[in-house]
């Protein structure tokens, strides 16, 4: 279809709009297919790697979903585990800061300090792990580093990750009707494209971004071919 006038810009964004609600609803399925604590962590990884394939080009609606499912069953143990971290940490950090907060003098004062500072590294990390996870293929535990190391590297793609973040929660507050239907598929496209930045940035500086593109071209190749 020819997408030059205002008719081919009106059928783009119809499509691009339907692509995020299905998104989004096969989302929440396949979260509620792993009873929700097991489904969560394997369905918002597997829709990172479809909003990446989908910024490379991948626009037809039937093969991402294809795609998505067949990530979500290849890493739903693996994304668990990060998923259970996570949620380990974040509990460590919750239970050390109500203590902290019913202490008094310059030691609590120290200690509230240091559960800050650790707690915004984790939310950071916690807002990039995921994304690092389909973008590339490393050993499991450094995920986790790798994830901190880059947010930390490029501190103003990061701020940009959490003013979009306000941005989109003062959005959805105002029309919350847009919440089960674009809610987490909106956001995720968003995470994704504040992250395809840092991972352009990063393989400029280091010389592997040619490498990644050539790589990114052949997948999608093959993908298309099956």
């Amino acid at each position: 279809m020819d997408l030059n006038g205002w008719k081919g810009k009106l059928y783009w964004f119809v499509e691009f709009v339907t692509m995020l609600a299905v998104l989004q609803l096969m989302w929440i399925g396949l979260t509620l297919l792993g009873l929700v604590i097991f489904g969560v962590s394997p369905a918002t990884v597997g829709l990172f790697g479809v909003m990446r394939k989908r910024m490379q080009g991948q626009d037809e609606l039937r093969t991402l979903l294809k795609n998505y499912w067949v990530t979500y069953k290849k890493e739903f143990v693996n994304s668990n585990k990060i998923g259970v971290i996570l949620i380990g940490i974040g509990y460590f950090l919750i239970i050390n800061l109500q203590i902290a907060l019913t202490m008094k003098g310059t030691y609590a004062l120290f200690m509230l300090t240091v559960i800050v500072m650790i707690s915004i590294l984790y939310a950071v990390m916690s807002m990039n792990i995921f994304q690092v996870y389909a973008h590339y293929d490393l050993p499991f535990a450094r995920y986790f580093s790798s994830s901190l190391l880059l947010s930390i590297s490029f501190p103003l793609q990061v701020l940009g990750s959490f003013i979009g973040l306000y941005v989109l929660y003062r959005i959805f507050l105002f029309i919350p009707g847009l919440l089960p239907f674009f809610g987490v598929s909106l956001t995720i496209l968003f995470l994704t494209w504040m992250s395809s930045q840092i991972f352009r940035l990063k393989g400029e500086y280091d010389g592997t971004l040619q490498l990644e593109e050539e790589k990114n071209s052949i997948q999608s190749f093959k993908e298309g071919a099956i």
